[in-house]
C-alpha cells in the first residue's frame, strides 16, 4: 500500500528539514546543496517556504506519520522562463525505496504543474550514475536534453547532471 502523498505546510517544517537533510547526507551528489549549507537554516525560513502557493510546492510521502520522501515543485521566476517549471529535491529514505514512492511523488509534481496556467514544460537534472532515477524519470515522460559534464563537484569528484525535460503541450 502506497503512504499519503499531499503538499506540505508550514507546519511540516521540522520533518521536511529532519528528511532533507538526512537525504544530503545520503546521496550528496544527487543534490546541488549540502549537508553544511542547509543544517542550520530556520525551521521559520523553512515553514515559508512550505507556505501555499499556486505554481510550488513540495509533496511529501508519509506513512504512519512519518514523512519518507519528498519532491519540489517551483515555477521559473523570470518572466522569460515562468512557461518552465523545475522538479527539485526529489528523495526516498533508503528503508522506504522500491516501493513506487519516488513515483507517486513525482506524479503529485507533475499533476501540479499541469493545473498551473502558462506552464508549458518540467524540467530537472539528475546524477548521471543514478539510474534508478533516470529510469523513473524516462518512464514519467521526461527525455534527456542534455548532460552537464562535472555539474557538482562533490568531495573533490567531479559528477555528471543529465538534463531532462517533460512538454506539457498536447502535442510536444
Amino acid at each position: 500500500m502506497l503512504p499519503t502523498i499531499r503538499r506540505l505546510a508550514p507546519d511540516d517544517a521540522a520533518a521536511f528539514k529532519a528528511l532533507r537533510l538526512a537525504g544530503l547526507l545520503d546521496l550528496p551528489s544527487a543534490f546541488g546543496s549540502s549537508h553544511a549549507e542547509e543544517c542550520d537554516t530556520p525551521l521559520a525560513e523553512l515553514a515559508q517556504r512550505l507556505a501555499p502557493a499556486p505554481d510550488c510546492a513540495v509533496f511529501g510521502a508519509f506513512e504512519r506519520g512519518q514523512l519518507l520522501g519528498l519532491a519540489g515543485l517551483r515555477r521559473e521566476r523570470m518572466a522569460k522562463a515562468a512557461h518552465k517549471a523545475v522538479v527539485w529535491g526529489m528523495y526516498v529514505a533508503p528503508h522506504a525505496r522500491r516501493r513506487s514512492i519516488g513515483r507517486a511523488l513525482l506524479a503529485a509534481a507533475i499533476e501540479l504543474a499541469r493545473s498551473a496556467p502558462g506552464l508549458l514544460q518540467v524540467n530537472l537534472s539528475a546524477n548521471a550514475d543514478n539510474t534508478a532515477a533516470l529510469a523513473l524519470y524516462e518512464s514519467a515522460g521526461f527525455r534527456a536534453y542534455g548532460r552537464e559534464r562535472g555539474a557538482l563537484l562533490v568531495d573533490g569528484v567531479l559528477h555528471d547532471e543529465i538534463l531532462m525535460s517533460l512538454s506539457l503541450r498536447e502535442n510536444p
